[in-house]
């Protein structure tokens, strides 16, 4: 029997905050949810914790297990294992309130919509262990057509629901072994929502984690950006959207690029390899985006007039200015 909603979770050595987030889960007030938990490798006490669960709740908590593969490899197991009408995914570490799924799939049902995103409240734990709310990133609105969906987006799944038939029809899956995924798997999927609704509620608590956002490991693969960029730009020119979507597209590859991309850039330490990234950023701009001055988004959006000013000589100040602020 097809459920209304299938949230997927990845769990790779979550056990600190899986409880909370499984709570959330399980008593939210949809009754034909599935509730797909993918043990991503664990190694510590993950997985008896969600087979606790799915003891308790059989007809709601599913678990798979798997060797470790990532977030996106976990996701993609989830979307093909999964059985309900539209599809969600959260985050280990996150919870969620407990009508989340149930009046974001009225919505969609009401408004017969491809997609459905809701707010999300933004958290950090304080030095006294308590939670404190920071400022959202990403705009979180409601959008008027597609195109609108790459200005200023949340890329980000957790807070969204997106009917399963497109995923799968359409083969839309998160990119695997890159830190980007959630940005290619955001914007393959555009195309196919034909009908977008919006719930103006904070339903999502996303938390930062010190450390999270960019870890040892992960300043290492920084240069996934470009990869991930040329596929998203190759993806949309294959199935013939590229010249429906090439202004919008543009503006959301070339704000990545100089936006948050040099911010990472430059955290990096060594010289050698910062320098390479941003050598390589300038080039993808060059070869993809030439013109991207002239681009009607770079003339109405804020951050347009700091884009346009960026050039191979702007483009390395700008990240040793970065490198100076954080010092300090």
């Amino acid at each position: 029997m097809m459920k209304k909603v299938s949230v997927i979770i990845p769990v790779y050595n979550a056990e600190k905050f899986l409880v909370k987030c499984i709570e959330s889960l399980v008593k939210q007030t949809l009754e034909e949810i599935e509730l797909i938990f993918i043990n991503d490798g664990s190694t510590d006490l993950s997985l008896q914790i969600l087979k606790k669960y799915e003891r308790n709740f059989p007809q709601k908590v599913i678990v798979y297990s798997k060797e470790n593969g990532g977030q996106a490899s976990a996701r993609n197991y989830g979307i093909q294992k999964s059985n309900g009408k539209y599809i969600g995914f959260v985050d280990a570490d996150d919870y969620v309130d407990t009508c989340m799924y149930e009046e974001m799939y009225k919505k969609a049902c009401n408004e017969h919509s491809d997609y459905v995103e809701c707010r999300y409240q933004y958290l950090k734990i304080d030095e006294k262990g308590l939670e404190q709310s920071i400022r959202p990133y990403g705009n979180v609105r409601p959008y008027n057509n597609q195109k609108e969906m790459f200005i200023d987006p949340l890329v980000s799944p957790w807070n969204k629901i997106y009917k399963s038939a497109i995923l799968k029809e359409h083969g839309c899956f998160f990119t695997e072994g890159v830190i980007y995924e959630d940005t290619a798997f955001y914007t393959k999927v555009i195309p196919y929502l034909h009908t977008r609704s919006f719930v103006d509620k904070a339903y999502v608590y996303h938390y930062l984690w010190p450390g999270s956002t960019m870890n040892n490991k992960k300043y290492t693969r920084i240069g996934n950006i470009f990869p991930v960029l040329e596929d998203i730009i190759s993806y949309y020119k294959e199935n013939n959207f590229f010249g429906n979507y090439k202004m919008e597209l543009e503006y959301f590859c070339v704000k990545i690029l100089l936006c948050s991309s040099l911010k990472r850039i430059a955290q990096v330490n060594d010289r050698t390899i910062r320098n390479d990234l941003i050598k390589k950023t300038q080039e993808f701009i060059k070869i993809h985006f030439p013109n991207y001055r002239k681009n009607k988004y770079m003339q109405k959006e804020k951050i347009g007039l700091y884009m346009r000013w960026m050039n191979k000589v702007t483009i390395p100040i700008v990240v040793s200015t970065a490198r100076i602020c954080k010092k300090r």
